[in-house]
C-alpha cells in the first residue's frame, strides 16, 4: 500500500488479516502508530513504515507482533526512542530508525531484544540516558553514525550488553576515544572515522578477544600511546590514514601477532624508529604513502606490499632496510627524491620482489647495477623521471620482467640492444617522450614482446630498405605509433617475412600525417583485426588496399579528409564488423562500398556532407546494422519516402532517430521519424510524384455492389500507415455530376461500410483517415477508386478486388 496518500487507519484496520506476513505502508502520510493499529497481526514478519510523517509511536505499538523480523521506520519525524518502544520483540532482526530527528534514547528503549541490527544513523543524538541499551542481548550491529555524539558512557550499556559485533560511530563529534565505552567482549568491527579524535590514550582498548578491524581515519590524531593495542588479540586491520601523526617511535603497535594490514598514509610522519614494525610478524600490507619520510626503516619479514610513494626518501640503506629473509612482492617508491643514488646492493635480499615502481624520482639513468639483483622482478615502472638516454644493456639481466614503463621521461636517445637481457618482456611503454629516431636493433632479443607503445613522440621513419624496427619482435600483437609524424607507410614499417609467422592483430596509426593509403599497407598486416588510421590527412585510398585485409574486423578512418570512396575500397571480406567514417568530407557513399560486407553491424557516417540517405544500399546493410547519420546536410524531399518506409519496417524509428533534415527550410532541424510523408514534398514534375508517391493510409479490400442486394454498395478496407489513426470517413461521389452523394464516419474498429439505394452510373469512393483529434488527413490517390454500377451485370466483389489490386499495381509502377 506504499506511495499513496494514507494519513489515518482508524482502529484495528487489519483485524481480519491474522495471517498477513508482509506489509508495506511506506511513502504515505501516516503521523502516528499505536497498539490498536496492528492488533491481531500475530504472524507479521516484515513491516515497512518508512518515508511517512510519523512523530509518535505509542507504547506497546508492536507488542502483538511477537514474530516480527523487520521494523522499518526510517525517514519519519520521530524525535526520541521511548521506553519499551520495541518491548519483547525477541525475534526481531532489523530495526531501522535512520534519518529521523531523534535527539534522545530513553532508558530501556530496546529491552528484551536478541540478535538484532539497530540503525539510528543520520539523527541528532548527542548523549544517552543510563541503561538506554540495558538487557539487550547480542546486538549484531549498532549504527550511530552521522549524529552529534561526543561520548558514550559505560552506564548506557549496563546489564548484558556485552556481545555487540559491530559499532559504527563515523561522522560524529568524538574528540577523545577514551570517552567511548568499549566493554563489549564480542565486538569485531569498530568504525570511528570522520570525527575529531586528537589522542588515543592508554587503556582505551580493554582486552578484546574478537576485535579484528579498527577504522580511525579522517580524524586529527597526533599522538598514540605506547602499547595501547596490546589487548587486541585478534586484530587484523587498522586504518589511521588522514590524521596528523608526525612521529612513530617506541612500541606503539608492540608485537601484535595477528595484524595483517596497517594504513598510516596521508599523515605528517617525518621519522620512524628503525624497529617500529619489525615485531609485526604477520604484517602483509603497509601504507605509508603521502607523508614526509626521509629514510626507509627495517621492514617486517612477512611484508608483501609496501607503499612509500609521495615522500622525501633520497637514499636507501639496504643493510638496515631489507632483512635477509623477506617476502616483499610489491614496492612503490614513486614521487620521492632517489635520483641516481641507487647503486649495487640497493635492493639486496629482495629475492621475491615482483613489482618495483620508481615513478617521478628524477632518475637520469636506469640503475642497472641495482636491478641486476632482482632476478624475480616482473613489473618495473620508471615513468615520470628524467631518463633521456638508454645505453646498451641499460637494465642488466632481468629474466622475468613482463612489463616495463618508461613513459613521460623526455627520452631522446635509445641505443642498439638497449633492452638486451629482458628475455620475457611482454609490454614496453615508451610513450610521451621526445624520440626522433630509434635504431633498428634497439629491440634485439625481445622475442617475447607482445605490446609496444611508441605514441606521443616525433617519429617519422623507423626502418630502412632492408630492415624494420619491429622485425626482432617475433611475438608482437599490438603496435601503437599514434601521435607521431609518419607521412607514409613504408614496406618495412610492419614486420613481415615469408618464413616467420608474425601475428600482428592490432595497429594504431591515428594522429599522424598520412595523406594516401597504398599497397605498402598490406605488407605485415595480413592478420590485423583492429586498424585505426583516424585523425590523419587521408584524401585517397587506393583500390585493393583495405579490401585485401581479409581478417580486418574494426576499421577507423574517422577525422580525415576523404571526399569519395571507390566502389571496391572495402572489398568483399566477411570479417568486417565496424566501420567509422565520421568527420570526413564525404559527399556520397556508393552502394558497392558496403553491400558486400554481409557481417557489418555498425556504420558511422556522421559529420559528413551526405545530402541524401542513399536508398540503394540501405536494404542491403540495414538488417542488423546500426547506422549513425548525425550532422549530415540531408535534403528531406520525396525521394526519402522509400527510405523512410524501409527504416520503419526493418529498424523502428528509435534506430534512425539521428537522421536530421538540413533542408528544405521548413523541415530543417527536424528528425526524419517525426516528419509525415505528406511533408516530404516533391517537385512539380508529375513523373517524380508518381515515382515517389506517399504511402496511403488505407488500401481497399473490397469495393462494388453487394452480391446479395444489388442496390447496395459494399466497401471494406485495411490500414497501412503507422501514423495516428482515430477513425475513418467514407465519401461517395457521382462522377457524372461531380456531386457528393453519400458520406459516413466510421470508428477505428470499423473497416467495412454499406451504402443502400445506389442507382446506375459511374461513382468514385474515397476512404479518408481522421486522427485522434478528429482532424482529416490528406487523401492519397490510391485511397480513391472509381467503379460503374449497372445492377444487371455488376461484377462480384472478388472480381472488383482483383481489378483494383491490378490498377493499384499499375499506378505504383
Amino acid at each position: 500500500m506504499s506511495h499513496n496518500q494514507i494519513d489515518d487507519f482508524g482502529r484495528n484496520p487489519f483485524a481480519r488479516n491474522t495471517v498477513l506476513g508482509w506489509l508495506s505502508l511506506s511513502h504515505n502520510r501516516l503521523t502516528r502508530v499505536d497498539a490498536r493499529t496492528f492488533r491481531s497481526m500475530r504472524f507479521l514478519r516484515r513491516l515497512y513504515l518508512n518515508d511517512n510523517l510519523i512523530n509518535n509511536v505509542g507504547r506497546s505499538a508492536f507488542s502483538a507482533m511477537r514474530r516480527i523480523g523487520t521494523v522499518e521506520l526510517s525517514r519519519n519525524k520521530l524525535k526520541q526512542v521511548d521506553t519499551k518502544m520495541f518491548d519483547d520483540l525477541e525475534f526481531c532482526e532489523n530495526i531501522n530508525l535512520g534519518e529521523n530527528q531523534i535527539t534522545k534514547i530513553q532508558k530501556n528503549a530496546f529491552v528484551g531484544l536478541f540478535l538484532v541490527a539497530i540503525n539510528i544513523s543520520h539523527n541528532q543524538i548527542t548523549t544517552f540516558e543510563d541503561d538506554a541499551f540495558v538487557n539487550t542481548n547480542n546486538i549484531t550491529v549498532l549504527d550511530l553514525s552521522y549524529n552529534n555524539i561526543t561520548k558514550i558512557p559505560k552506564e548506557s550499556f549496563s546489564g548484558t550488553a556485552s556481545y555487540m559485533t559491530e559499532l559504527r560511530l563515523q561522522y560524529n563529534n568524538i574528540s577523545d576515544l577514551s570517552h567511548i565505552s568499549l566493554q563489549f567482549s564480542g565486538i569485531k568491527i569498530l568504525n570511528v572515522s570522520y570525527n575529531r579524535i586528537e589522542v588515543i590514550p592508554r587503556r582505551t582498548f580493554p582486552e578484546l578477544y574478537e576485535l579484528h578491524t579498527i577504522d580511525a581515519s579522517h580524524n586529527q590524531i597526533s599522538s598514540i600511546a605506547r602499547s595501547v593495542f596490546g589487548g587486541l588479540f585478534s586484530i587484523r586491520r587498522m586504518n589511521f590514514s588522514y590524521n596528523k601523526l608526525d612521529k612513530l617511535f617506541g612500541s606503539i603497535f608492540g608485537s601484535l601477532p595477528t595484524l595483517l594490514s596497517l594504513d598510516m598514509s596521508y599523515n605528517r610522519i617525518s621519522s620512524i624508529s628503525r624497529g617500529m614494525f619489525a615485531s609485526l610478524v604477520s604484517l602483509r600490507e603497509l601504507w605509508l604513502n603521502n607523508n614526509v619520510i626521509s629514510s626507509v626503516f627495517l621492514i617486517p619479514q612477512s611484508l608483501n606490499y609496501l607503499y612509500l610513494q609521495h615522500n622525501n626518501i633520497s637514499s636507501i640503506r639496504p643493510s638496515i632496510t631489507w632483512p635477509t629473509m623477506n617476502a616483499l612482492l610489491y614496492l612503490d617508491l614513486d614521487h620521492n627524491n632517489l635520483g641516481d643514488s641507487m647503486g649495487g646492493g640497493t635492493f639486496q635480499n629482495l629475492n621475491s620482489l615482483r613489482t618495483l615502481s620508481l615513478n617521478n624520482n628524477s632518475i637520469t639513468e636506469p640503475p642497472w647495477q641495482a636491478f641486476g639483483e632482482l632476478q624475480t622482478l616482473q613489473y618495473l615502472n620508471l615513468d615520470y623521471n628524467k631518463i633521456t638516454n638508454l645505453t646498451r644493456g641499460a637494465f642488466g639481466r632481468l629474466p622475468v620482467v613482463f612489463r616495463l614503463n618508461l613513459a613521460y621521461n623526455g627520452m631522446t636517445n635509445i641505443s642498439k640492444q638497449s633492452f638486451d637481457g629482458l628475455l620475457q618482456l611482454l609490454t614496453l611503454n615508451l610513450s610521451h617522450n621526445a624520440l626522433h629516431h630509434i635504431p633498428n636493433e634497439a629491440f634485439r632479443g625481445c622475442v617475447s614482446m607482445q605490446t609496444i607503445d611508441l605514441s606521443y613522440n616525433y617519429l617519422k621513419k623507423i626502418d630502412n630498405e632492408t630492415n624494420g624496427l619491429f622485425d626482432d619482435l617475433l611475438s608482437i600483437r599490438y603496435i601503437d605509433i599514434s601521435h607521431n609524424l609518419f607521412g607514409t607507410v613504408s614496406k618495412k614499417l610492419f614486420p613481415y617475412h615469408k618464413w616467420i609467422p608474425y601475428n600482428l592483430q592490432r595497429v594504431d596509426m591515428s594522429y599522424n600525417l598520412m595523406p594516401v593509403l597504398h599497397k605498402n599497407l598490406l605488407i605485415g598486416l595480413q592478420k590485423v583485426k583492429f586498424l585505426n588510421i583516424s585523425h590523419n590527412l587521408l584524401n585517397e585510398i587506393r583500390p585493393s588496399v583495405i579490401g585485401n585485409l581479409t581478417k580486418l574486423e574494426v576499421l577507423d578512418l574517422s577525422s580525415n579528409q576523404l571526399e569519395a570512396l571507390g566502389n571496391t575500397v572495402f572489398g568483399r571480406g566477411k570479417s568486417l564488423r565496424e566501420v567509422y567514417l565520421q568527420n570526413n568530407s564525404l559527399i556520397s557513399v556508393p552502394a558497392p562500398v558496403l553491400m558486400s560486407n554481409e557481417n557489418l553491424t555498425f556504420l558511422d557516417l556522421s559529420n559528413n556532407y551526405l545530402n541524401h540517405y542513399y536508398e540503394d544500399f540501405v536494404p542491403r546493410v540495414i538488417n542488423g546494422t546500426t547506422i549513425r547519420y548525425t550532422n549530415n546536410p540531408v535534403v528531406c524531399d520525396c525521394s526519402l519516402r522509400r527510405v523512410r518506409a524501409w527504416l520503419d519496417t526493418w529498424l523502428g524509428s528509435w534506430r534512425w532517430r539521428d537522421i536530421v533534415c538540413a533542408s528544405p527550410l521548413h523541415l530543417a532541424g527536424r528528425a526524419l521519424p517525426a516528419i509525415s510523408e505528406e511533408e516530404l514534398r516533391c517537385s512539380d514534375d508529375r513523373r517524380v510524384q508518381d515515382i515517389f508517391q506517399v504511402n496511403p493510409d488505407v488500401r481497399f479490400r473490397l469495393l462494388g455492389e453487394n452480391p446479395d442486394e444489388m442496390d447496395r454498395l459494399d466497401v471494406s478496407w485495411y490500414v497501412t500507415t503507422r501514423e495516428d489513426v482515430g477513425g475513418f470517413k467514407v465519401m461517395v461521389y457521382n462522377m457524372s455530376s461531380g456531386k457528393e452523394v453519400a458520406q459516413r464516419p466510421f470508428s477505428y474498429t470499423q473497416r467495412r461500410g454499406f451504402f443502400p439505394d445506389v442507382s446506375r452510373g459511374r461513382y468514385r469512393v474515397c476512404v479518408a483517415v481522421t486522427d485522434s483529434k478528429n482532424r482529416t488527413r490528406a487523401l492519397q490517390p490510391s485511397q480513391c477508386h472509381g467503379f460503374y454500377v449497372s445492377h444487371a451485370h455488376a461484377p462480384t466483389p472478388t472480381l472488383i478486388f482483383l481489378l483494383t489490386t491490378l490498377m493499384a499495381s499499375l499506378w505504383l509502377r
